[in-house]
Order: structure tokens, then C-alpha cells, then sequence
């Protein structure tokens, strides 16, 4: 394994014990760190990152959108669900690293969406930390979880989908353009369908050629 694939898997590891989810990162150490297809994807995937990142620095395109400009990309009312609230944002600008991001929340019923949008244009290492087991080719399922890489048929988009199968909760992240991080999360849901859908809804072309 690589010493970039090295570094991935143990950003990852470190993101997912920072949020408390231990079991999770011992998991995806075991099931990553024994992979050499998993290394030689990641490995792919961040060569590709780099060059793609290459030609943006050589337009001078090294900024993050303003949090008020990314907001523009989040949905309306979607699929019945209405927004709850006016939408989040901000823009961080810290030693030589720079990122915004926006959410929004809403509600249908019961029910209850969340979609993020987070611009890492200028925050490169984040940005492979956030999606470093979307191109990993790893997947796990048992009674509580599933867990794998998606994809949404959309250029320049990988994605990792998650359902918590007892508590009905769907998510998916996605990477978009080497630059992009988009999340979207429901209750009340039997598969990752509908999250995936609502992604699809989000203008993910016009954010993969920024």
C-alpha cells in the first residue's frame, strides 16, 4: 500500500473516531488497510484529484465559492418537503486554508431532510480526508447497517451511501469535481433510495464544472 493510500485511510480512520463512531473506523481499517485493490483505487482516485485540482490553480481558481453563492445550489421544497428556516452558512478562512459551506433542513410531516454543501477548493487535504472510501470498492452490511461506494450515473460524482436499517435513517455523500462535498439525510426511510434521488435533484453537473 502507497504512502498517499496510507495517509487516506488514516484521515478517514481520524474523522470517524472524532465523531465518536470508534467501531466504525476499527471496521474500516480491518476491511481497507488489508485491501490492495482498495489502496490502488484510492490511489487512482487522488492522482486524479491532483490533476483536476492542477488545471483549476493553473486558471487561478484556488477559492472557495462565497457560503451565500453555494447556497444558491441547495433545493426548494423537494419531493413534499418543505424548508424549515432560512438556510446555514459560512465561509472559513484560516492559515492558508479556505472551505464554505451551507445547509439546509426540512420537513415533510414526521419526516424530517438534511442537505449540505460544502465548497473545499481551498482545503485539498479535507477535501481527500471526506471522501477517501469512495473510491475504496468497500461495502458492509449486517442487521444494524449497510454501508458502500454508489454511483449516481452523473460524471465526475462518486458517492458512499449509508442506511441505519433499525433506526430508518438513509444518507449519501458525495464527492463532485474534486472540489465539491454534498451529503443528503432522511428518516423514515426503508432504503437509500430516496436520498439518492434528492441528490440527483441538486444541480451536481453545474458543481462538477466549477
Amino acid at each position: 500500500m502507497n504512502n498517499f493510500a496510507t495517509l487516506l485511510i488514516l484521515t478517514e480512520i481520524f474523522l470517524l473516531a472524532s465523531c465518536g463512531q470508534l467501531d466504525e473506523a476499527r471496521s474500516t481499517y480491518t476491511a481497507v488497510a488489508t485491501s490492495a485493490r482498495a489502496a490502488k483505487n484510492m490511489g487512482a482516485a487522488l492522482a486524479a484529484a491532483e490533476k483536476n485540482r492542477a488545471v483549476r490553480t493553473e486558471r487561478g481558481d484556488t477559492a472557495s465559492l462565497n457560503y451565500k453563492d453555494l447556497q444558491r445550489y441547495l433545493p426548494g421544497s423537494i419531493a413534499g418537503f418543505m424548508p424549515v428556516g432560512e438556510p446555514k452558512g459560512e465561509s472559513v478562512n484560516m492559515s492558508g486554508i479556505s472551505y464554505s459551506s451551507c445547509e439546509q433542513t426540512y420537513k415533510k410531516g414526521d419526516q424530517h431532510l438534511k442537505v449540505q454543501l460544502i465548497d473545499y477548493n481551498g482545503a485539498n487535504a479535507l477535501y481527500a480526508g471526506a471522501t477517501a472510501m469512495m473510491s475504496a470498492g468497500f461495502s458492509q452490511e449486517n442487521d444494524e447497517e449497510l454501508m458502500r461506494g454508489c454511483d449516481l450515473g452523473i460524471a465526475n460524482v462518486k458517492g458512499w451511501e449509508t442506511l441505519q436499517k433499525k433506526e430508518h435513517k438513509a444518507s449519501v455523500a458525495l464527492g463532485v469535481g474534486d472540489r465539491f462535498f454534498v451529503a443528503v439525510e432522511s428518516d423514515g426511510q426503508n432504503d437509500t433510495d430516496f436520498v439518492k434521488q434528492v441528490a440527483r435533484d441538486i444541480d451536481l453537473n453545474a458543481l462538477a464544472k466549477l
